[in-house]
């Protein structure tokens, strides 16, 4: 094992506080390409991929062992992309918006202000006019002014109050998570060994450090290969868009074109066919299984709306109802929050000898297993304070006793669902189907919430449990699998709760420095600003007309229920059953309109490198693979340092959108 030393551990922690700080001033102000964005973001790792060089280079010419070991080279990589998932889309995006809005817009001729006023709890928002003006405008003459004078003039004494509150509320489900992620740590690493493709890479350069061969290692000429290609595709595509005249290479079809919009084949009116190297890079380095399901099952779903319309089943949006989230529009959808809810159930199957064991023990074992970073027991009993803690904060502030228990429980459900989609399948984006809360009142209706908790769920669901894109649970079961190798676990865990606290703290002072600089109106929030708004406006509208359970939402759940237990029934018993239960859950994430394209391409190239040429060949071709993934990193990160200079952005990657 790698020892962790305390000036590694700053340094990371440092690192991930300036990608925190910068995530906003560069994507929301600058416009520039973000830095963040899915689960492998971009400047965590180019970064980290001319840090990994240096360091051996020093260490070659100094021929001394490296400053950084590979594990803590890790580390600060992981403190990275936490830092800049929490300082935009995963929490400081929508954060003021959402504790601002109902005041800012009382005046716009918006019906949910008065509808959702008497049931918004005062000490939630900023209801001062003079507070809130400024920091959707701006101060007068805030845009002369630098950073520091800007900071000088935030009224924080009007702020503190509210920022210690959600500051409170954020941390707390933050360490629940994290209690969550060492619980089941034990049994997803070392009983179950499940493979984390996201990490391959990282952990390549990590192995290559420690070994002393990082030149052996960047030498390879699959790597080479690899990595020539995306810097060839988007050399000339990035040169393109700043040269008119240059042609492109086209990485994406709009195959939807050739499919009639009704009829047997309508779920394929949209398809689109999209071609990323790094994301085929991630499906071959997944397990075939996996893959495989993944494009199987976006091909079987949109077959699905098909024969639905064939079936007579051609249901209108409206049946759905209001939702909470943008992306339930059809039925056949909502067989995700059933077969959602069974392998959440399949999970701690699995894991039931193991949750036994750690109950058991109570407090009394206090080692550190293999897969943990702090004793288990001390994980079960802080989920349960957490969840506790969140359960008396909903209903202290409304929300009614059932849906205080219930939606905590069906926030943290979701959330280890997707925490396993993402890391064991190797998805770099990936979007929620439905909102937790539309899952839940579909089934069981919106009055379980209570009429004030219609609104307090719209409002912590958005904040924390909705926009899943650079969400914190899965980076901590990265971090759970990273710290595996480190001596002092505990250091560890200290260290990256810190890095929550501070990073928390960051992101509230960078948008209001933004904010109060330029003005929330004129930063490049409309797409996040507007997703606010609908939510806002869904929860007015569901109080003025609460609904009971929908028949299609329950019906298709079932369903979906009911052939999610079929396909882990099947998955457990046979070895040779091909699919996962994973390439379900995320059939209709729009993430999938991008991804299954690439997870087909790896697939099919990992079945006929392992199937003509066995696990020899499949080691030497995987570094093409990981070339693949490296290629479309540097370019992503050498075209986001040239557009700062020319204000144009070429995407290297595409975005998922709201």
């Amino acid at each position: 094992m790698n020892p962790l030393r305390l000036p590694a551990l700053a340094l990371a922690i440092l690192l991930g506080i300036l990608m925190c700080a910068a995530g906003p001033f560069n994507t929301a102000w600058l416009g520039g390409t973000p830095l963040g964005g899915g689960h492998f973001p971009l400047a965590p790792f180019f970064i980290s991929f001319f840090l990994f060089v240096g360091t051996a280079m020093l260490a070659a010419v100094t021929k001394t062992k490296p400053l950084i070991n590979g594990t803590e080279q890790l580390i600060i990589w992981l403190f990275m992309v936490i830092g800049v998932g929490i300082g935009y889309s995963g929490l400081a995006e929508s954060f003021f918006l959402n504790i601002t809005a109902p005041a800012y817009y009382a005046t716009g001729g918006y019906t949910w202000v008065t509808t959702l006023a008497p049931y918004l709890p005062d000490s939630w928002y900023m209801n001062d006019p003079t507070v809130i003006k400024p920091l959707y405008e701006g101060v007068s003459g805030g845009r002369d002014m630098n950073f520091l004078q800007i900071f000088a003039a935030i009224p924080w004494s009007a702020w503190i109050g509210i920022l210690l509150l959600w500051g409170f509320f954020i941390m707390v489900a933050y360490l629940t998570m994290l209690c969550l992620v060492n619980l089941f740590g034990r049994q997803w690493i070392e009983n179950e060994r499940v493979n984390f493709p996201l990490l391959r890479v990282p952990q390549f350069l990590s192995e290559a450090l420690d070994a002393g061969k990082m030149g052996t290692f960047l030498s390879n000429k699959f790597l080479l290969w690899g990595i020539g290609i995306p810097v060839f595709i988007h050399l000339i595509n990035g040169l393109s868009y700043h040269y008119p005249s240059i042609p492109q290479l086209p990485l994406l079809v709009l195959a939807g074109q050739y499919f009639p919009k009704y009829g047997l084949f309508s779920g394929f009116n949209k398809l689109q066919l999209y071609l990323v190297p790094a994301y085929v890079g991630f499906a071959f380095l997944a397990t075939r299984q996996i893959a495989f399901s993944f494009w199987f099952f976006y091909i079987f779903g949109a077959l699905l709306m098909g024969i639905l319309y064939v079936m007579g089943f051609n249901i209108p949006q409206s049946a759905m109802g209001i939702n909470f989230g943008p992306n339930l529009a059809r039925p056949a959808e909502a067989t995700v929050i059933g077969s959602t809810f069974v392998f959440f159930l399949f999970i701690l199957w699995l894991a039931r000898e193991h949750l036994v064991s750690v109950f058991k023990s109570g407090l009394q074992d206090t080692k550190v297993h293999h897969g943990e970073i702090i004793p288990a027991a001390w994980s079960m009993w802080g989920a349960i304070a957490g969840i506790l803690i969140m359960m008396i904060w909903c209903y202290w502030f409304g929300m009614s006793i059932g849906g205080a228990v219930v939606m905590p429980l069906v926030f943290f459900m979701i959330m280890l669902v997707v925490s396993r989609v993402i890391t064991q399948g190797g998805l770099p984006q990936f979007m929620l189907t439905a909102a937790p809360s539309d899952g839940a009142a579909g089934v069981l209706g919106t009055r379980i919430l209570g009429t004030a908790g219609i609104a307090i769920t719209a409002v912590i669901q958005k904040m924390m449990f909705l926009d899943v894109q650079e969400s914190l649970m899965p980076n901590l079961v990265h971090g759970n699998k990273i710290s595996e190798h480190t001596q002092s676990k505990r250091r560890f865990f200290i260290a990256l709760t810190i890095l929550l606290a501070l990073c928390v703290c960051t992101a509230f002072c960078s948008m209001l420095v933004l904010g109060y600089k330029t003005g929330l109106r004129d930063l490049q929030l409309e797409v996040e600003t507007q997703s606010v708004l609908s939510i806002y406006e869904n929860a007015g509208r569901l109080i003025d007309a609460p609904l009971s359970a929908n028949s299609w939402i329950s019906g298709f759940a079932l369903l979906g229920a009911i052939f999610m237990c079929i396909l882990v029934f099947c998955f457990y018993k046979f070895p040779w059953w091909p699919l996962h239960p994973l390439g379900f859950l995320a059939a209709y994430s729009k993430s999938m309109r991008i991804l299954w394209v690439c997870f087909f391409l790896g697939w099919l190239c990992n079945y006929l490198v392992l199937h003509y040429g066995g696990t020899s060949l499949y080691r030497k071709v995987q570094m093409l693979f990981v070339g693949l993934i490296i290629g479309d990193m540097l370019m992503g990160g050498v075209w986001a340092i040239v557009s700062l200079f020319s204000g144009i952005v070429y995407p290297v990657f595409p975005e998922l959108g709201g």
